[in-house]
């Protein structure tokens, strides 16, 4: 985002960007952490539209203060909120001003940095060659199940449903 970018966001909200937040706009900081574009946005006509619309009691919701700025969500419809008078950043409840908040970091700094410390790196490969074996035969176990024993209960249960309606008793001839 450019300086021009900020400047519109300032001048259509009325707002002054904390120095952190304006930094991270810019790029000019590593304030990345474990972010995507949803977490915080970085179009300024998407911030001005979603700010505008929460002011104005986005559907149905209490409108928010003039000194708030929307910055983002985790998809799950609870934004995260920048309060330009202080530098906070807030995470609200569905954007409720009614229900408690979510979260509440002191900067954008500050939640940014938590963001990188709670990146968690998940390794699910098996250590040992008797954990691998075993997780292999669990898999073959199931497809066994699914692909052998389950086909097989299904015909003998058809066969056995016609010897009871019908009376048929299956005849195999070579």
């Amino acid at each position: 985002m450019t300086e021009a970018d900020i400047a519109k966001i300032e001048s259509a909200l009325g707002l002054t960007l904390p120095p952190d937040y304006r930094c991270f706009l810019t790029g000019e900081a590593e304030l990345d952490g474990d972010m995507d574009d949803t977490t915080a946005l970085r179009e300024a006509d998407s911030i001005i539209e979603s700010t505008l619309e929460y002011r104005q009691g986005f559907a149905g919701l209490p409108p928010w203060p003039q000194h708030w700025l929307y910055v983002g969500d985790e998809a799950d419809a609870c934004p995260y909120v920048l309060d330009c008078q202080n530098g906070r950043l807030l995470r609200t409840d569905k954007g409720n001003l009614h229900r408690p908040l979510l979260d509440e970091y002191p900067s954008f700094a500050d939640f940014a940095a938590s963001r990188e410390n709670t990146a968690i790196e998940i390794d699910d490969t098996p250590d040992t060659w008797r954990e691998r074996i075993r997780s292999w035969l669990v898999m073959a176990a199931a497809l066994l199940l699914v692909f052998v024993v389950l086909p097989a209960v299904a015909f003998s249960i058809k066969l056995l449903y016609r010897w009871l309606i019908y009376g048929e008793v299956p005849r195999y001839e070579p």
